[in-house]
């Protein structure tokens, strides 16, 4: 089965129904993680999910919300006795945060078991090839956000793609990247009314979510990175994509621990 797991929606300040965005891939038995926020092993416990098969994480770049938990999740799963390797994937900019994270708790040096951590520098390269093994493709591309940052295209053995840009503002990199995605998957961290603070931070607004939506002409269109204590109520955001700037595709905005199945 491939199916694509809701573990955070929420941009940077979580809530009581949202925590900081964080996407699961599952593929012929295959884990793969987007971004590690908050408790990921306890999220991976309520979805039903076995930690043991989580071969995968790609960090697309470093800011906190992105990256918090990370820390956390190696340190659960030596406890379990993990012997197979973690590869994890980054940018040179978020791997150098990463090695401090993992220094920092011994994360890396504890003799006791065996539990290699494989480190993966991504070069930042447009459409780069970054995993290739049969259960899924992942090729990424740089982002234009505060911080280094990739978006991430996962092709599937059927053929089937999905597309993440993570944190960006509008770019035509990223909306080359997407074009042809079957599930196109974006953040949306501001409304309207917030479009100076969204160019400030290098962030999407519903206008430029719906502009980059309507090109791609996904099948199936996805908002996540969106916090209600931060900005507008879900409800409005969809209404300024669906009925202010016309989006017609079939959209939706997925909650914490949600899933659709690739299909």
């Amino acid at each position: 089965m491939q199916r694509i797991f809701f573990l955070g929606t929420g941009a940077a300040l979580p809530s009581i129904s949202q925590d900081n965005s964080s996407l699961l891939v599952e593929s012929n038995d295959v884990l793969m993680m987007i971004d590690c926020s908050g408790s990921p092993f306890r999220k991976l416990l309520r979805i039903g999910a076995d930690p043991a098969k989580l071969k995968h994480i790609l960090i697309t770049h470093h800011h906190i919300d992105h990256i918090s938990g990370l820390p956390s999740l190696v340190e659960c799963l030596w406890i379990k006795g993990r012997t197979e390797p973690l590869h994890i994937y980054a940018l040179p900019a978020a791997m150098r945060v990463i090695e401090v994270l993992l220094d920092l708790w011994d994360l890396r040096s504890r003799p006791i078991k065996e539990f290699p951590i494989v480190l993966h520098t991504i070069e930042g390269n447009q459409d780069e090839l970054v995993i290739e093994e049969p259960a899924f493709t992942l090729r990424t591309t740089p982002t234009l956000h505060a911080v280094p940052s990739v978006a991430s295209r996962i092709i599937f053995p059927d053929g089937q793609t999905l597309v993440y840009s993570s944190d960006t503002a509008s770019t035509p990199v990223f909306l080359e990247f997407a074009r042809g995605a079957d599930y196109l998957m974006m953040e949306c961290t501001f409304c309207d009314e917030e479009t100076e603070l969204a160019g400030i931070t290098f962030h999407l607004t519903s206008a430029t979510f719906s502009e980059i939506a309507s090109q791609v002409q996904a099948r199936h269109t996805l908002l996540i990175h969106h916090s209600e204590q931060m900005s507008c109520s879900h409800a409005d955001l969809a209404r300024e994509i669906t009925e202010t700037h016309g989006f017609k595709g079939k959209f939706s905005i997925p909650k914490d621990l949600e899933s659709i199945v690739i299909e």
